[in-house]
């Protein structure tokens, strides 16, 4: 089978093709980036290497031209592309619209014109075309598109995800500092995070096995936990104390109003990031073992701190 990874160097995408790759699957992988770019914007990113034999093209999603290019013969695809919630992108909100929507509609015009059979779309907890911020809206919005289409499709919506090559872990340790920890709303705010190859796993093995069209996934880790909770887990791993001290949030909101009308490549917050800290990304009903994994066989984030603490410092 011929499979084209669209965000393929990226966190998720570089797991999955490698995963793929080792199904003795033909891939593709398709990203803004080198293949062999290492991606670390400032937060501390690790490089992934490829598995020998994947296939590389760069270009941009929102050039339709070259998408289908890309789809020419192909028998299925991912599309892993996505802008991060965690800051506010360059170019604002529209940004969202314009990679999450617009570049969802013309993989799946190219797939529909090319004869792709199947569509493997990574979406999010809470995506809704009428959710609180622009990234889950933009999310839903991106959904539609895919359910709307003659391709056999399913949409996999996981928690947040961390690993090697990831930014959550490694945006929580520059955004909260050990020792005095000050958090919005004591952090609050609750995630079931999972880790980033049991995530890739599930969903190749569903894909390449009892795949049904028109299914929908959420998927999360074996545990909920706070972001207080995985705050103190990083630093604990570190031998650092960290103690919470709550931030009001009606302060953090005049603080990201503040940060809206400031270049992001300054100051990449804003008021959608606000938004985001009022919702708990958790994974209704969690699909995991629905799909054949053990919740229990799942890994957790304080065994990877534990196994890991040499990963993003």
């Amino acid at each position: 089978m011929k499979i084209v990874v669209f965000g393929g160097t990226g966190f998720i995408g570089k797991v999955l093709c490698n995963e793929l790759t080792g199904k003795n699957q033909e891939v593709i992988s398709v990203g803004k980036r080198k293949s062999d770019h290492e991606f670390t914007q400032g937060w501390g990113f690790t490089r992934i290497p490829f598995t020998r034999g994947i296939l590389h093209r760069q270009g941009d999603i929102e050039d339709y031209k070259f998408v289908e290019e890309c789809l020419n013969g192909v028998d299925a695809v991912y599309n892993l592309v996505a802008l991060s919630p965690l800051y506010q992108p360059i170019g604002g909100n529209k940004k969202h619209d314009d990679i999450h929507r617009r570049g969802t509609e013309n993989i799946v015009r190219a797939a529909e014109k090319c004869g792709v059979k199947r569509m493997i779309h990574m979406s999010a907890v809470g995506a809704n075309s009428n959710a609180e911020t622009a990234y889950l809206r933009a999310k839903g919005n991106a959904e539609k598109i895919v359910k709307k289409s003659s391709l056999e499709w399913c949409i996999f919506r996981p928690s947040v995800v961390f690993g090697e090559g990831g930014e959550f872990i490694s945006f929580i340790k520059k955004i909260a500092p050990p020792y005095i920890t000050p958090l919005p709303g004591g952090g609050k705010m609750r995630f079931d995070p999972i880790w980033v190859k049991d995530l890739v796993e599930i969903m190749v093995n569903y894909t390449n096995s009892d795949f049904k069209s028109g299914e929908i996934f959420e998927i999360g880790g074996p545990e909920i936990m706070s972001m207080a909770d995985i705050t103190k887990a990083i630093h604990s791993s570190k031998g650092r104390p960290c103690v919470v001290v709550p931030i009001p949030m009606v302060m953090q909101k005049y603080l990201m109003a503040i940060a809206e009308i400031v270049p992001s490549i300054l100051l990449p917050f804003g008021n959608d990031q606000y938004k985001s800290l009022k919702l708990d990304p958790v994974a209704k009903g969690n699909d995991v073992e629905k799909l054949g994994k053990s919740k229990k066989k799942l890994m957790t984030m304080q065994a990877y701190l534990a196994g890991k603490s040499t990963i993003e410092e």
